[in-house]
């Protein structure tokens, strides 16, 4: 009768382990997706359970002992069941830790921009996905002036430099849960501040266009690129093909007006307006 409870310790030890395991394996998922608060709380929540776990099996293996122990009988299986769990545990959080990030590298090259390392569209879908419906967002389009002259006379080589250069510089606005940086598309690029007023984000956009437009030295080419940036805010309402084609038609509204400038999306009735960053209009 002993052998049979002990039995039944083991295997309720055995199961406690995994479950522990699995449970902290899914509250780990997507976890660096998530804001700080919930990553706080979600380890917090990983900590209790495999504590509680551990402290379960811990209790179990007494009570198994305890049971050989009345019965006089040998305590060596107890311990290698109890030690044997310990064992199962560790090895089952080492490799889902290892499956998890196996699995995050690969969501990381899905949706990473492999010349830039901005986020590309995937991430961008991944992040209109996981948008509140009511979430106060700038968009913010930004198009390089004379790219395809530049790929087409100095080459395609020359035009990937110029792209790394830019990428490089906007991953200096980039800031986790605030503004997100996105390549869409040769020289098309994005970026979305969370909790943005229109006046922010004409700040912003002074702010990048003084960042990349300037001179490139692109191995031998010393080149002079300009930017042109299109705005619109969510005002209330986050859709998404409505705020990108905004943006972008404002961004044309800019290019039309000059070198380094950028255009507020307004509606038909109200009309648009533009203003420019010149520090290099004299160039």
């Amino acid at each position: 009768m002993e052998e049979i409870q002990n039995y039944i310790l083991a295997v309720c030890s055995i199961l406690i382990a995994v479950v522990a395991v699995y449970s902290a394996f899914r509250l780990f998922r997507d976890f660096s997706l998530k804001s700080p608060r919930v990553r706080a709380m979600r380890t917090s929540f990983v900590i209790i359970l495999v504590s509680t776990g551990i402290w379960t099996m811990h209790l179990l293996g007494n009570l198994s002992l305890q049971g050989y122990g009345q019965a006089e009988g040998n305590p060596l299986f107890p311990l290698m069941i109890y030690g044997l769990t310990i064992i199962i545990v560790l090895f089952l959080f080492y490799r889902l830790r290892i499956l998890q990030v196996e699995r995050d590298q690969l969501k990381e090259l899905a949706y990473k921009d492999a010349l830039t390392g901005l986020l590309n569209k995937n991430g961008m879908d991944h992040f209109w996905d996981h948008c509140k419906e009511n979430e106060q967002l700038a968009v913010l389009f930004l198009d390089l002036n004379r790219f395809k002259a530049i790929n087409d006379n100095l080459g395609h080589h020359v035009g990937d430099l110029l792209l790394q250069a830019v990428g490089g510089k906007l991953s200096q606005f980039s800031s986790k849960g605030k503004r997100h940086i996105f390549r869409v598309g040769g020289d098309e690029f994005v970026i979305i501040a969370k909790h943005y007023s229109q006046k922010e984000a004409e700040q912003l956009a002074l702010r990048v266009l003084e960042k990349t437009t300037t001179q490139y030295q692109l191995e031998q080419h010393n080149l002079f690129v300009s930017a042109s940036i299109g705005i619109t805010m969510s005002h209330g309402k986050v859709e998404r093909s409505r705020l990108l084609k905004e943006a972008d038609t404002a961004m044309y509204s800019a290019k039309q007006l000059g070198t380094g400038r950028y255009s507020v999306y307004k509606t038909p009735t109200s009309g648009s307006y533009a203003r420019w960053f010149d520090n290099f209009k004299s160039r």
